[in-house]
């Protein structure tokens, strides 16, 4: 009982608690139904009702064609709000299969806790019922909303782990959006990994509008703080710097290869491992090179992964065997990297 417990204390604790205070109060219908653009700008500024409006009036032709996708949407964006009607109507979205979405009897249950910490007794009855009937998804279920709450109360730490959630999808629908607001707001306090993710976007313009400035302004500070992806991206970008930037700085590439290389990025590791070889940055050294690639080539690295069967194979910088050579150009292969598969077919 101690799942259903927890979940009561979240709907029914103190009075006046964050939940309570951000509940919606029912309004009166009004005298005279506004159009969709109108509740579009609403929405657009915020207003959970109007979204919700606005994704009923898209199940249906009222106001113009009827557009399932566009219904979805909206709901999303006030359910997201606390807005409790949405919640429910999300949620029986994704318990039947309904409006385009794929049936997810996780996320359904999702919406409905949070409809009923939003006051929904509707919600609170299908909650209870479901930790009697179904106690495997209302445990998972419970799992992601106590995430979300811990994000909304703040959390740097729990933002970014369901930033993270939202963006690879399971548990709950991929939600591209939603992500990026949870990330925005654990780069806001600072956390190195959310700050790396985010200059990331920036940099390479993934869902927001490409903005050098804003990237270096989180990277810098994440490279810093050790975060390997972003030191990852300050070794790539002295590594290829242009002639007009005064061209490659290897020395400072290495560096931070070796950084986050060391952290366990396997990319990294790969990179290291390349410019041992070249003597790029630091002193040649076949032997480091292919302790570098060997790493990179057990964290499943494709490009290690030929790296290392190629010098088993011809016996580059080691002694040669063919056993240990199918077995990286097959893992390599099996990854994708089609040199491997070239030289594979060769060696038969």
């Amino acid at each position: 009982m101690k799942f259903l417990g927890y979940f009561l204390i979240l709907i029914f604790g103190a009075a006046g608690g964050w939940y309570a205070r951000q509940a919606y109060v029912a309004h009166p219908a009004p005298a005279q139904v506004p159009t969709r653009a109108a509740l579009a700008r609403q929405a657009a500024a915020g207003n959970a009702e109007a979204a919700y409006q606005l994704g009923e009036m898209y199940l249906t032709t009222q106001g113009g064609a009827a557009e399932p996708s566009a219904a979805v949407e909206y709901l999303r964006l006030a359910a997201w709000k606390n807005f409790a009607p949405a919640q429910n109507e999300l949620a029986r979205f994704y318990e039947e299969g309904l409006a385009g979405v794929t049936k997810n009897a996780t996320e359904g249950l999702f919406w409905r806790m949070a409809a009923a910490c939003a006051g929904s007794a509707e919600a609170q009855q299908t909650v209870k019922e479901a930790f009697v009937q179904n106690p495997e998804v209302y445990a998972q279920a419970l799992a992601v909303f106590t995430a979300y709450q811990q994000a909304r109360v703040g959390s740097g730490e729990s933002a970014l782990a369901f930033a993270n959630q939202l963006a690879k999808g399971g548990a709950l629908n991929e939600d591209a959006e939603e992500s990026l607001k949870w990330l925005t707001e654990a780069a806001a306090q600072k956390i190195p990994s959310a700050q790396a993710q985010l200059g990331l976007k920036y940099a390479q313009g993934l869902g927001v509008a490409k903005d050098e400035t804003k990237a270096f302004s989180l990277l810098a500070p994440a490279a810093e703080a050790g975060d390997p992806l972003a030191q990852l991206y300050w070794g790539r970008r002295a590594y290829t710097q242009s002639a007009a930037e005064g061209g490659p700085d290897y020395a400072e590439a290495f560096k931070w290869f070796m950084s986050a290389a060391d952290k366990g990025n396997t990319e990294a590791q790969y990179l290291t491992g390349v410019m041992y070889m070249q003597g790029q940055g630091t002193e040649k050294s076949v032997s480091k090179a292919l302790q570098a690639f060997s790493r990179a080539a057990e964290g499943g690295h494709a490009s290690a992964q030929y790296v290392v069967g190629q010098s088993y194979y011809k016996g580059l910088g080691i002694r040669r065997n063919m056993r240990e050579a199918r077995k990286w150009l097959s893992k390599a292969a099996a990854n994708g990297n089609q040199a491997a598969k070239n030289l594979l077919e060769e060696i038969k």
